[in-house]
Protein backbone atom coordinates (compact mmCIF):
# COMPACT_ATOMS: atom_id res chain seq x y z
CA UNK A 1 0.00 0.00 0.00
CA UNK A 2 2.88 2.36 0.66
CA UNK A 3 5.00 1.42 -2.35
CA UNK A 4 3.03 3.56 -4.81
CA UNK A 5 1.31 6.89 -4.57
CA UNK A 6 -2.36 6.53 -5.49
CA UNK A 7 -5.76 7.93 -4.56
CA UNK A 8 -7.52 6.73 -1.40
CA UNK A 9 -10.35 5.42 -3.59
CA UNK A 10 -7.94 3.13 -5.46
CA UNK A 11 -6.35 2.01 -2.18
CA UNK A 12 -9.80 1.15 -0.85
CA UNK A 13 -10.58 -0.84 -4.01
CA UNK A 14 -7.30 -2.79 -3.71
CA UNK A 15 -8.05 -3.60 -0.07
CA UNK A 16 -11.57 -4.70 -1.03
CA UNK A 17 -10.22 -7.08 -3.70
CA UNK A 18 -7.66 -8.37 -1.22
CA UNK A 19 -10.38 -9.02 1.38
CA UNK A 20 -12.62 -10.78 -1.16
CA UNK A 21 -9.72 -13.06 -2.07
CA UNK A 22 -9.20 -13.89 1.62
CA UNK A 23 -12.90 -14.61 2.05
CA UNK A 24 -12.89 -16.96 -0.93
CA UNK A 25 -9.80 -18.78 0.37
CA UNK A 26 -11.35 -19.25 3.82
CA UNK A 27 -14.68 -20.43 2.44
CA UNK A 28 -13.15 -22.92 -0.02
CA UNK A 29 -10.93 -24.52 2.62
CA UNK A 30 -13.65 -24.30 5.28
CA UNK A 31 -16.10 -26.03 2.94
CA UNK A 32 -13.57 -28.71 1.98
CA UNK A 33 -12.45 -29.62 5.51
CA UNK A 34 -15.89 -29.43 7.10
CA UNK A 35 -17.31 -31.61 4.29
CA UNK A 36 -14.52 -34.15 4.81
CA UNK A 37 -15.14 -34.07 8.56
CA UNK A 38 -18.83 -34.70 7.95
CA UNK A 39 -18.19 -37.65 5.63
CA UNK A 40 -15.18 -39.23 7.38
CA UNK A 41 -16.30 -40.15 10.88
CA UNK A 42 -13.94 -42.83 12.14
CA UNK A 43 -13.04 -43.18 15.83
CA UNK A 44 -9.28 -42.89 15.26
CA UNK A 45 -9.81 -39.64 13.30
CA UNK A 46 -11.48 -38.06 16.34
CA UNK A 47 -8.43 -38.87 18.46
CA UNK A 48 -6.01 -37.55 15.81
CA UNK A 49 -8.11 -34.41 15.26
CA UNK A 50 -8.27 -33.54 18.96
CA UNK A 51 -4.58 -34.27 19.55
CA UNK A 52 -3.75 -32.11 16.51
CA UNK A 53 -5.92 -29.30 17.85
CA UNK A 54 -4.07 -29.38 21.19
CA UNK A 55 -0.64 -29.54 19.52
CA UNK A 56 -1.36 -26.68 17.09
CA UNK A 57 -2.73 -24.59 19.98
CA UNK A 58 0.48 -25.13 21.96
CA UNK A 59 2.54 -24.20 18.88
CA UNK A 60 0.50 -21.00 18.48
CA UNK A 61 1.12 -20.05 22.11
CA UNK A 62 4.87 -20.68 21.69
CA UNK A 63 4.81 -18.52 18.55
CA UNK A 64 2.88 -15.71 20.27
CA UNK A 65 5.26 -15.55 23.23
CA UNK A 66 8.27 -15.51 20.90
CA UNK A 67 9.70 -18.97 21.53
CA UNK A 68 9.09 -20.04 17.91
CA UNK A 69 9.76 -17.78 14.93
CA UNK A 70 8.03 -18.17 11.58
CA UNK A 71 10.52 -17.86 8.76
CA UNK A 72 9.57 -15.93 5.65
CA UNK A 73 10.32 -19.00 3.55
CA UNK A 74 7.23 -20.61 5.15
CA UNK A 75 4.90 -17.98 3.76
CA UNK A 76 3.00 -19.30 0.75
CA UNK A 77 2.67 -15.80 -0.73
CA UNK A 78 6.45 -15.55 -1.17
CA UNK A 79 6.29 -18.42 -3.67
CA UNK A 80 4.13 -16.43 -6.09
CA UNK A 81 5.15 -13.31 -7.95
CA UNK A 82 1.61 -12.24 -8.98
CA UNK A 83 0.87 -8.94 -7.29
CA UNK A 84 -2.86 -8.99 -8.10
CA UNK A 85 -4.73 -7.91 -4.93
CA UNK A 86 -7.40 -10.63 -5.23
CA UNK A 87 -4.78 -13.37 -5.75
CA UNK A 88 -2.69 -12.09 -2.85
CA UNK A 89 -5.81 -12.05 -0.65
CA UNK A 90 -6.65 -15.62 -1.63
CA UNK A 91 -3.12 -16.78 -0.86
CA UNK A 92 -3.22 -14.93 2.46
CA UNK A 93 -6.53 -16.68 3.17
CA UNK A 94 -4.88 -20.09 2.81
CA UNK A 95 -1.61 -19.16 4.51
CA UNK A 96 -0.46 -22.19 6.47
CA UNK A 97 -0.16 -20.73 9.95
CA UNK A 98 -1.19 -22.06 13.39
CA UNK A 99 -4.58 -20.24 13.54
CA UNK A 100 -5.51 -21.49 10.05
CA UNK A 101 -4.41 -25.07 10.81
CA UNK A 102 -6.23 -24.95 14.13
CA UNK A 103 -9.37 -23.76 12.36
CA UNK A 104 -9.17 -26.46 9.68
CA UNK A 105 -8.79 -29.10 12.39
CA UNK A 106 -11.69 -27.65 14.36
CA UNK A 107 -14.13 -27.54 11.41
CA UNK A 108 -13.12 -31.10 10.52
CA UNK A 109 -14.12 -32.14 14.05
CA UNK A 110 -17.53 -30.43 13.80
CA UNK A 111 -18.81 -33.05 11.31
CA UNK A 112 -21.03 -30.39 9.72
CA UNK A 113 -20.44 -28.58 6.43
CA UNK A 114 -22.81 -25.74 7.34
CA UNK A 115 -21.17 -25.23 10.74
CA UNK A 116 -17.71 -25.25 9.09
CA UNK A 117 -18.70 -22.62 6.53
CA UNK A 118 -20.25 -20.47 9.25
CA UNK A 119 -17.10 -20.82 11.36
CA UNK A 120 -14.86 -19.65 8.51
CA UNK A 121 -17.17 -16.76 7.69
CA UNK A 122 -16.90 -15.63 11.32
CA UNK A 123 -13.13 -16.34 11.25
CA UNK A 124 -12.89 -14.03 8.22
CA UNK A 125 -14.90 -11.26 9.89
CA UNK A 126 -12.96 -11.50 13.16
CA UNK A 127 -9.55 -11.59 11.48
CA UNK A 128 -10.47 -8.72 9.15
CA UNK A 129 -10.15 -6.36 12.10
CA UNK A 130 -6.37 -6.76 11.75
CA UNK A 131 -6.57 -5.42 8.19
CA UNK A 132 -8.24 -2.13 9.16
CA UNK A 133 -4.82 -0.61 9.87
CA UNK A 134 -4.04 -1.04 6.15
CA UNK A 135 -5.99 2.17 5.65
CA UNK A 136 -3.61 3.94 8.01
CA UNK A 137 -0.41 2.14 6.94
CA UNK A 138 0.35 0.45 10.21
CA UNK A 139 -0.26 3.28 12.68
CA UNK A 140 -1.88 0.87 15.13
CA UNK A 141 0.88 -1.73 14.80
CA UNK A 142 3.37 0.85 16.05
CA UNK A 143 1.53 0.93 19.36
CA UNK A 144 3.08 -1.50 21.82
CA UNK A 145 -0.28 -1.86 23.60
CA UNK A 146 -2.07 -2.89 20.38
CA UNK A 147 0.51 -5.61 19.70
CA UNK A 148 0.24 -6.84 23.30
CA UNK A 149 -3.55 -7.07 23.07
CA UNK A 150 -3.27 -8.98 19.78
CA UNK A 151 -0.83 -11.49 21.34
CA UNK A 152 -3.02 -11.89 24.43
CA UNK A 153 -6.05 -12.51 22.22
CA UNK A 154 -4.19 -15.25 20.35
CA UNK A 155 -3.05 -16.89 23.59
CA UNK A 156 -6.61 -16.86 24.94
CA UNK A 157 -7.96 -18.44 21.73
CA UNK A 158 -5.27 -21.12 21.90
CA UNK A 159 -6.17 -21.85 25.50
CA UNK A 160 -9.82 -22.28 24.55
CA UNK A 161 -8.89 -24.74 21.80
CA UNK A 162 -6.63 -26.70 24.18
CA UNK A 163 -9.53 -27.01 26.65
CA UNK A 164 -11.88 -27.99 23.81
CA UNK A 165 -9.44 -30.65 22.56
CA UNK A 166 -8.96 -32.14 26.04
CA UNK A 167 -12.72 -32.08 26.67
CA UNK A 168 -13.45 -33.77 23.32
CA UNK A 169 -10.80 -36.42 23.95
CA UNK A 170 -12.27 -37.08 27.40
CA UNK A 171 -15.77 -37.44 25.95
CA UNK A 172 -14.48 -39.80 23.28
CA UNK A 173 -12.67 -41.98 25.80
CA UNK A 174 -15.73 -42.12 28.08
CA UNK A 175 -18.01 -43.13 25.19
CA UNK A 176 -15.69 -45.83 23.86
Amino acid sequence: MASEQREQKRNFRLILYFMLGRLLGYLIFGLTFSYLGEKLQFPFLNIITNLSLILISVILILYLVGLIKQGEENCLMKQFQNKNAFTMGFLMGINICPPFLMSLTYVFSLHSTVAGLLYFLIFFIASSVYFLPMFFIGLLAKMKEFRAVARLSGIMCSGIFIVYGIYSLGNFVLKH
